[in-house]
């Protein structure tokens, strides 16, 4: 497979995560690099579709949607799971011990593996109706506006995408019928969110999984599903925040052969912190803290 060489370029701001900041520096860069590959794509295929696939928790939002963000022992605003549970709509954990031991579990299960701790997230609301589910967490998205602490550059990047007639998708671990309510702060629809799913029967949850499940490897087969859902779809970006969970898509979107009039993918690595050999040659790096802000 040939590489595709991309300069590892690490942008730094700092700013307090409760004010809003201005998106930073290497918004424009990455922003032209993606247009120039789009129309070389366009002008050797007018029938192409650009798609752009993105990470949601702490690519997209400073922090988790489902575990919350806290900033020097200060919560900036809480999860949504967290929430749901509070909210008594868990038939396993209760009330706020139920939360913490929701939490406790969780971690306990990530050490053991992914495979267990991904899969539990969505099985543990077997029974629920999914309905009031998720009619519960529309008012709490509504509530704690996630969205001021979606990172500026993210957004000031995805709005350009857009603009520019790409369609974006994201593509989460997380809980697909929690994350869907996401939806309209991103301006795209319901169906654009594909993350975690578990079989619904009767109007509820149940236990059984659907493949693949989008973590590490299971994100490549996520996107390719997509694309080849879509008539003359091509993925030309992805954006992810971990070399254990978005590094396989990151790189798979980065190195694809043979796209439309030589066009080549752009994977950007956004606070990944250490670079791993064997991937950092395909993605931009960079660093971002700036949210959107009230």
């Amino acid at each position: 497979m040939k590489k595709v060489i991309f300069v590892c370029t690490v942008v730094l701001m700092a700013i307090c995560p409760s004010v809003a900041g201005e998106p930073e520096g290497h918004v424009k860069g990455v922003v032209a690099r993606i247009q120039d590959n789009v129309a070389k794509m366009k002008a050797a295929d007018s029938h192409a579709v650009p798609m752009a696939f993105w990470d949601f928790d702490g690519t997209i939002i400073k922090g988790d949607l489902g575990l919350g963000l806290q900033v020097d022992g200060r919560e900036c605003y809480r999860g949504l799971l967290d929430e749901v549970i509070q909210g008594g709509y868990n038939p396993i954990y209760k009330g706020a011990e139920g939360s913490r031991q929701w939490l406790k579990d969780y971690e306990h299960m990530t050490k053991l593996g992914p495979w267990l701790s991904q899969g539990f997230d969505a099985q543990m609301f077997a029974g629920v109706l999914a309905e009031e589910l998720d009619a519960f967490c529309m008012k709490v998205a509504a509530k704690n506006r996630y969205a001021d602490w979606y990172f500026a550059s993210s957004m000031a990047i995805w709005k350009a995408l857009a603009e520019a007639g790409v369609e974006n998708y994201v593509v989460s671990a997380s809980i697909e019928s929690l994350m869907r309510n996401m939806a309209s702060t991103l301006g795209i629809s319901r169906d654009r969110i594909r993350a975690t799913r578990v079989v619904q029967e009767g109007g509820r949850w149940t236990t059984k999984l659907i493949q693949p499940i989008p973590y590490g490897e299971g994100k490549v087969d996520a996107v390719q599903e997509i694309v080849r859902a879509r008539p003359h779809g091509v993925a030309i970006a992805a954006f992810g925040n971990s070399y254990s969970t978005d590094a396989p898509f990151l790189r798979y979107v980065a190195t694809q052969p043979s796209l439309p009039g030589g066009a080549k993918g752009t994977a950007m690595m956004i606070n990944g912190g250490k670079i791993v050999p064997g991937y950092s040659e395909y993605f931009i790096c960079v660093e971002q803290d700036a949210v959107q802000g009230r």
